[in-house]
């Protein structure tokens, strides 16, 4: 197994095997550079043998694979394994598998050649049909969603720009004010902002689409997304951020988004994986589940 620490240097290759076995939203090699939980972590690259890899972050001590191995999707155990094996012996005390699809764990259980954490947390990673999908919001269902809407639109002066780079410092506040109210509304003890700031810094670099929502003058929000690996019909919606600042506004991001993507001609939307608790709010839109995720470590 190569380790290719410098992905710059070997960008190339790297594509090349995201190009042939990847498959799921996250293997993007332009969101996986800079999806970083802080700045001590690096992104890295394992490249097996037969040309089949694995993208993770590297941190003091700790590596973090990130979505499943860029492989046959019947060989990701064995692939995990064998990177596990490998790290424990370059001195790495513990392994992370992050967004990992939910069969892999029992499997790596039974194959009992690692020892495994429990299960951290896991993820819906729902899929809109947006050919099914009405931007007008007609109908019943959506009939709360379509008056706060409406009420919105009354009440505020909207507009949509194209993310430019003289953008940034917006983006950014945008980026704190959201971690600040985040951390107060979910009562949590972190949340992950480092990859959105970094995302930023990188212009997006790789994204299909980055803009920025504007009400009553003042930046409020950002919406940026890519189309799937090997599935040009399918977008990712990857980052959806706003401050909290008004009433609906989560939900206002939500349909600025939606209408962008039908506009531009894809027939699916892959949102993004969440938590049961909040997984709610996107169901409310029509979409199934099409995957679930494990995150999960494998101890030393």
């Amino acid at each position: 197994m190569k380790i290719v620490e410098d992905i710059n240097s070997e960008r190339d290759r790297i594509q090349a095997c995201i190009d042939k076995y990847g498959w799921t939203s996250d293997h993007n090699l332009n969101w996986f550079a800079v999806a970083l939980n802080g700045p001590d972590g690096k992104p890295a690259f394992a490249e097996f043998e037969d040309g089949t890899g694995v993208l993770f972050h590297s941190y003091p001590g700790e590596w973090q694979i990130w979505s499943d191995p860029l492989c046959d999707k019947n060989s990701s155990t064995d692939k995990i394994t064998e990177f596990a094996k490998f790290g424990f012996r370059e001195g790495i005390n513990k392994i992370w598998c992050n967004y990992i699809s939910d069969s892999i764990y029992s499997l790596l259980k039974e194959k009992n050649e690692i020892v495994l954490g429990k299960i951290d947390y896991s993820l819906d990673w729902p899929v809109l049909d947006m050919e099914r999908f009405d931007p007008t919001l007609l109908g019943g269902h959506f009939k709360d969603i379509r008056n706060a809407r409406n009420k919105f639109n009354r009440e505020h002066k909207m507009e949509v720009v194209n993310f430019e780079k003289t953008h940034s410092d917006f983006l950014h506040t945008i980026i704190n004010d959201w971690k600040k109210a985040a951390l107060f509304k979910e009562e949590a003890n972190y949340v992950y902002d480092f990859w959105y700031h970094n995302a930023v810094d990188n212009c997006f670099r790789g994204f299909k689409t980055a803009r920025i929502l504007i009400v009553d003058g003042r930046p409020v929000g950002f919406n940026a997304g890519y189309e799937v690996v090997n599935d040009s019909r399918r977008f990712a919606g990857i980052i959806g951020i706003h401050d909290y600042s008004i009433k609906d506004l989560g939900l206002i991001l939500w349909l600025e988004d939606l209408a962008w993507i039908k506009r531009a001609g894809y027939k699916e939307l892959d949102m993004q994986g969440s938590e049961s608790g909040g997984l709610w709010f996107k169901m409310q839109f029509g979409p199934t589940i099409e995957r679930k995720t494990d995150t999960f470590s494998i101890q030393k």
